[in-house]
């Protein structure tokens, strides 16, 4: 494990104590699912965790930081109004990890764990293919969201450049982002079909959403390793992994491995001292 990796482990396992205590349910998810399965552990070029969660315990867990140290912190655009996803992270706020694209964002930029809600899709079982309008309409109100994103902090070598971006983005942000309307429209639509009784289930976060909506494989959990700790997964995971990766064991060429997060990273020093210490702030 690299040092980003540790941290995010000791996130995880604070993730599964509380989630034990209150009995929410939680898989490991995406990348770090297949970590599980085929190293027991993080693919060694993976720089995040990913957690689904069933959206009625995903909104429990979202209630829950009164649970963890002062120094974890829940993020959602409810907590952090710069964060524009609709999935959580954990973040740690005593280290710096910021994304490229989200350097310029007034937002806790820790080392974090992302935690997905999974949701009911259809109450029968559908081709993907036939869902596309609900998917398609979701995305497009998600990438409105987005917007925000895009402002950029002037910089003197691209002043004017960025300054007409900004321009640009204020009205569509005014329109399409008033009061956080849009971000309600988007669950709307996500907590439309129950988890519980929908015959197919999807992460409308993915960008391959179709890929993600499949029957509710999310029924049943196991325990596997997880670097050295035991942590729940699907018990359909070979369904879940060969639908959304196909041949999920197969080793990807080298010049597939790489970390794709990070612009910024500090495992010792917070992202707050780090912005300024650097003027990105």
């Amino acid at each position: 494990m690299n040092d980003v990796q540790k941290v995010e482990l000791e996130i995880l396992k604070k993730f599964i104590e509380v989630c034990d205590k209150h009995n929410l349910r939680y898989f490991l998810y995406g990348g770090t699912l297949i970590g599980a399965v085929r190293h027991k552990g993080f693919i060694p070029w993976d720089d995040d965790i990913d957690i689904a969660m069933p959206r009625s315990d995903y909104e429990k867990f979202l209630k829950l930081q009164s649970e963890f140290p002062e120094y974890y912190f829940i993020q959602t655009h409810k907590t952090d109004p710069g964060y524009i996803y609709h999935f959580a992270k954990i973040r740690d706020s005593r280290t710096t990890y910021i994304e490229t694209f989200f350097k310029s964002n007034k937002i806790n930029h820790g080392i974090w764990i992302d935690i997905f809600p999974i949701d009911g899709v259809s109450k029968k079982m559908k081709d993907p293919k036939k869902l596309r309008h609900r998917i398609k309409y979701c995305w497009y109100n998600i990438y409105l969201c987005y917007l925000p994103a895009l402002y950029k902090k002037p910089k003197k070598r691209t002043f004017i450049r960025d300054i007409l971006i900004d321009i640009l983005i204020t009205p569509l942000v005014l329109l399409t982002n008033p009061f956080n309307i849009r971000h309600k429209v988007i669950e709307k639509v996500m907590k439309k079909y129950d988890f519980e009784t929908s015959a197919m289930i999807t992460d409308y976060s993915d960008f391959a959403v179709k890929k993600c909506s499949m029957p509710n494989y999310y029924k049943e959990a196991i325990e596997l390793e997880f670097e050295g700790i035991k942590a729940k997964c699907p018990k359909d995971y070979d369904k879940i992994l060969s639908q959304r990766y196909g041949n999920y064991m197969q080793i990807p060429p080298e010049s597939e491995r790489y970390a794709h997060h990070v612009k910024h990273c500090s495992t010792t020093i917070d992202y707050k001292t780090y912005m300024k210490e650097n003027k990105l702030d």
